[in-house]
């Protein structure tokens, strides 16, 4: 038996919008309608089920892909608000336009790897330019509540704005000219949240409607997220590999994006990040701490 498994067996359900969700929402279940939240269930499981009656091999491979990728992209934006936390208290203020807009990007993206009618391109998704992500996940986060998504977008594009002013006219003024940006968090906690919402809805999908005997994760997809090359520089993780073998051998078809997280990948991976020096700081950055900033990670 997998973990995962043993996390559905043990998980609690949590009342919404007429539907037991694996996840209790911090944001969403607040900022979002329930009548317009049952709506886009309705409308999802239909979108989705176009897909599912049609399971094969392929599409499941690309799913466990997919959906892999989305809670990693949670995990990094976590670490990304952290590091920003940390470089405020430390008055480090050059990175932190850097660091907001990649957390915010990140989610943008555990969002649209979600939606079911982005095509994978055959991998090539995995980078999606910065202003496509922006454009499909707003788009559909106004199919809950157009208003919220404008204010949403107003705030990523803004956050966009202060990287780029200080990436591109290297300002004399330090970051004089840019704003306070306390928000982030509760818009990255929602964000997540999306994903996830879109997540659920995809396993019930899956779990109704496909063909069990195409839960099979094929390995030219693992290969996609494991090796690549990047300017002629070739990359290899070798956590990825173990962590995309284990789901081929134990649970090779997509749950929801909570419950692709296992406790040993959440733990290294933001212990990758640990000090490598083995003289100890006592005011180091630690990327061990508040791993739940956004997200009820394992």
């Amino acid at each position: 038996m997998s973990s995962i498994h043993v996390r559905k067996a043990i998980s609690s359900k949590h009342d919404f919008a007429g539907r037991a969700w694996f996840y209790e929402f911090r944001e969403l279940s607040n900022v979002f309608e329930e009548k317009s939240c049952q709506k886009m269930i309705g409308n999802l499981s239909q979108r989705f089920s176009l897909l599912t009656r049609s399971w094969s091999e392929e599409r499941n491979s690309e799913w466990l892909c997919r959906t892999y990728l989305s809670s990693k992209m949670i995990l990094t934006a976590t670490l990304n608000l952290n590091a920003l936390e940390y470089s405020n208290d430390k008055n480090l203020r050059v990175v932190t336009p850097y660091l907001a807009y990649y957390s915010i990007l990140s989610l943008l993206r555990a969002v649209v790897y979600m939606l079911p009618e982005v095509d994978w391109q055959n991998g090539k998704l995995v980078s999606i330019s910065h202003s496509r992500a922006m454009n499909l996940a707003f788009d559909y986060i106004s199919s809950f509540d157009k208003d919220y998504a404008l204010k949403l977008k107003e705030f990523s594009k803004k956050v966009k704005a202060y990287r780029e002013f200080l990436s591109y006219r290297s300002p004399s003024s330090g970051d004089l000219n840019t704003s306070d940006i306390d928000e982030i968090e509760e818009v990255a906690t929602l964000l997540a949240e999306v994903a996830q919402f879109t997540s659920e809805i995809m396993e019930s999908s899956i779990i109704k409607n496909a063909d069990e005997s195409k839960f099979v994760f094929l390995s030219e997809y693992m290969d996609e997220l494991i090796s690549l090359e990047i300017e002629g520089v070739h990359f290899f993780d070798n956590e990825d590999y173990y962590r995309l073998g284990y789901l081929a051998r134990k649970y090779p078809v997509s749950p929801n994006i909570q419950h692709i997280m296992t406790e040993g990948h959440v733990e290294d991976f933001f212990g990758a990040w640990l000090s490598k020096s083995e003289t100890e700081c006592e005011d180091e950055f630690n990327p061990d701490e508040d791993w739940q900033k956004i997200f009820d990670v394992p």
